[in-house]
């Protein structure tokens, strides 16, 4: 009789440490309580923890800014994602949508920073961060294969990002990514042409 008392309340405590996982209470007890409390506990360590629920102002702020982003209005889109992260900053997918957004204005280090926190947060495709064309200047920088080679986590060495890049150079490196493939035809030479035409 004790044995069984001692097996209930061990798969309770294991239905605890299931409620803010995917399993949950109930899912971690049966388990534990059919196959034992042992195994129980694996699968509760094993199952992903649960989402933080986004709160309605939140949802609004995001929605407002995925509105924004559409329409290239970037700087307001920036706005409203950062506003929403007031809330909460466990938001993969709006903090990726900020390191797009960043990496469109050349902004590196914030591009980086919000990229790392998206991943940190439980940001998985990186076949996205790879082929994103919103993210063609944060791969253009050296650190980018650092960031890469450290298994996604923050480069070690901050990138050269407050030195404005002159004409020459941003010429240099468009013609790079044109020979990489990374721009078409056509969208080099638009690129080209808004560079030459800024003052």
């Amino acid at each position: 009789m004790i044995i069984v008392i001692v097996w209930i309340i061990f798969c309770l405590l294991v239905g605890i440490l299931g409620e803010s996982r995917n399993v949950g209470f109930w899912g971690a007890v049966l388990w534990s309580f059919f196959l034992s409390p042992l195994v129980g506990l694996i699968i509760v360590l094993l199952s992903d923890k649960k989402g933080i629920q986004q709160n309605p102002a939140m949802l609004t702020l995001i929605k407002q800014g995925d509105s924004l982003f559409t329409k290239s209005n970037y700087d307001g889109a920036i706005e409203k994602y950062s506003s929403a992260l007031k809330y909460s900053d466990n938001a993969p997918y709006t903090n990726f949508k900020l390191a797009e957004l960043y990496s469109i204005k050349k902004d590196g280090q914030n591009s980086f920073k919000h990229l790392v926190l998206a991943i940190q947060t439980g940001f998985k495709d990186f076949a996205k961060i790879h082929n994103n064309n919103n993210l063609t200047y944060l791969r253009s920088l050296q650190e980018f294969q650092t960031f890469v080679s450290n298994n996604y986590k923050n480069p070690t060495v901050q990138p050269d990002i407050n030195r404005p890049m002159s004409k020459v150079e941003e010429l240099e490196k468009l013609n790079g990514f044109f020979e990489k493939g990374v721009l078409t035809k056509e969208e080099f030479e638009n690129e080209k042409r808004k560079l030459l035409s800024r003052d």
